[in-house]
């Protein structure tokens, strides 16, 4: 009798799972809800049900900042690969860097699988370092959800074949507006079962990119659920209580979203027409391309390439010495193209900023410290140069005056405008590596601006202009551009010898931006 009414159990408890488990495979929000213990805001949630229940199959969402999407993506991952029979469905996550998907995506859904047995609910599978979400089966590993960064040219291979036999495949973009045409032509590729779906997220940031034809192209229009997630539909603005019966999850999730206070600050600092409020704040493309320097593309070229330098492997500093008592003075670090931003303090007197880059070039083992030696790093300059405290320095000093004659004038307008370009050419070739995490170095990437001198040459913003957007001098990305920038121009006339070298020849037979500067033998000036 008591097997019986074990077996019975059993049955109930497993007939009860599967009306469970149909539940949740038609209601996100559900599983979210009871599995995760997460809620969002309303219109989250319109998003969310549309993208995976809607009648169109395809969503797009263009969205401001700080609005939790990355979250929905990877909570959108994790539902995929728990709540249908294995082999079921299979999900791909994508971006335009294979940082983000790692240390984003995929680490949220970490969390979130963590969370979820905290709660009681033992999900099932394994999420790999290597960018899978599987379960073990008897011939081996069952994917559910892959993360895939494909290479330029081989986006389509890539996907090619990655689909659910059952119809069930769902394609997640993160960071959409990044991403290339042939990312797009891949994710169609493989969304030919009954029941694929694609799912894009971003922020509305390149006027010329694929992801502003598909808001804007009437040929789209009926072929994509297409949303715009504005700062102001958060509840942080609109005063929703998400959590009316937890009040601690209610102060986080307030305190995760963009603050009224940082809208109100880019309103003072950008103006309400310009691009970056438009596409930040409003979730709105640019009214045009502008003229940003250092493109979208370039941008996330950077923060996909890997560099892994040596032990060997040379370091050279960049130095941005602060102008003003809200900047910062900053090192950049250089290793064979990895550049980090390593150290940062406030406004200074030369003595001490002097000490502190020799204590660090000292501690790293660097070969050059580069620094700006045309306007306030001038003093530290001199200090590092020649001042007996600092005699031991095994490492050469660039001096770096940004307003002097670039290479070619009929390209650049000055030193400035070649340095910036060297950076640029670099990111685009695969030569640097940039932090994802980085965001301030990012966004001050994001706003440089140009313009054609009468002779052809770039020339940059004004740092005066900058400085009124940023409330501030993009004082990373010039330590960063100092670390990057290519001195071969110069370095090539003195034979190969890198700057600081003692050259030994008459003084007017040097280089004419070093002849008739009485410390060439200890350094050299650009």
């Amino acid at each position: 009798m008591s097997d019986l009414i074990t077996v019975t159990a059993n049955a109930l408890t497993e007939i009860s799972n599967k009306r469970l488990q149909h539940l949740y495979q038609h209601d996100f929000l559900a599983w979210q809800a009871d599995v995760l213990g997460i809620r969002t805001y309303k219109k989250m949630q319109e998003i969310a049900n549309t993208a995976l229940f809607g009648e169109i199959p395809r969503t797009a969402i263009k969205s401001s900042n700080g609005t939790a999407k990355s979250y929905l993506v990877a909570a959108m991952c994790l539902w995929v690969g728990s709540v249908f029979d294995v082999g079921e469905a299979i999900g791909i996550v994508s971006a335009p860097s294979l940082p983000q998907v790692e240390k984003v995506t995929f680490r949220y859904m970490k969390s979130f699988k963590a969370r979820a047995k905290e709660r009681g609910f033992d999900l099932p599978g394994h999420i790999s370092e290597t960018l899978e979400y599987s379960v073990q089966g008897p011939e081996g590993k069952i994917p559910l959800v892959y993360g895939r960064k494909p290479a330029a040219g081989q986006e389509v291979a890539t996907f090619q074949g990655v689909r659910s036999e059952f119809g069930k495949t769902f394609v997640f973009f993160d960071e959409a507006g990044g991403l290339s045409r042939g990312m797009w032509t891949a994710a169609e590729a493989v969304l030919t079962g009954s029941d694929a779906r694609l799912n894009a997220i971003g922020n509305p940031d390149d006027p010329g990119a694929e992801w502003y034809r598909i808001f804007t192209d009437k040929k789209y229009e009926n072929e994509f659920n297409r949303f715009t997630l504005s700062s102001f539909d958060l509840p942080t603005f609109t005063g929703e209580v998400v959590y009316p019966d937890d009040p601690e999850m209610q102060k986080r999730i307030m305190e995760s979203l963009t603050q009224v206070s940082w809208v109100e600050h880019k309103k003072r600092v950008w103006g309400e027409n310009d691009a970056r409020y438009l596409s930040k704040v409003l979730g709105e493309f640019p009214k045009d391309g502008g003229f940003g320097f250092f493109p979208q593309s370039a941008i996330n070229k950077a923060i996909d390439t890997d560099i892994k330098p040596t032990d060997d492997t040379p370091v050279i500093l960049g130095v941005d010495i602060a102008r003003m008592g809200v900047d910062e003075s900053v090192i950049a670090e250089n290793r064979g193209g990895r550049i980090r931003v390593v150290d940062t303090w406030g406004k200074s007197d030369t003595v001490d900023s002097a000490r502190r880059i020799h204590q660090y070039a000292k501690s790293c083992g660097a070969v050059e410290v580069r620094l700006d030696s045309g306007g306030v790093g001038a003093g530290v300059y001199d200090m590092l140069t020649r001042q007996e405290e600092f005699a031991d320095a095994d490492y050469d000093i660039v001096g770096w005056d940004n307003g002097m004659a670039s290479p070619d004038l009929s390209r650049w307008a000055n030193r400035r405008a070649y340095a910036h370009d060297s950076l640029r050419t670099q990111m685009m070739e695969g030569l640097i590596d940039l932090d994802l995490e980085d965001e301030e170095l990012q966004d001050e990437l994001q706003i440089i601006t140009y313009r054609f001198k009468e002779r052809g040459g770039v020339q940059i913003t004004p740092k005066a202009e900058l400085k009124t957007e940023l409330g501030g001098s993009p004082d990373r990305m010039d330590a960063v551009i100092l670390a990057a920038v290519d001195l071969s121009p110069w370095v090539e006339h003195a034979d190969g010898y890198r700057p600081g070298a003692k050259v030994p020849i008459e003084p007017d037979a040097i280089a004419p931006w070093v002849a008739g500067d009485p410390f060439y033998e200890d350094s050299i000036y650009f």
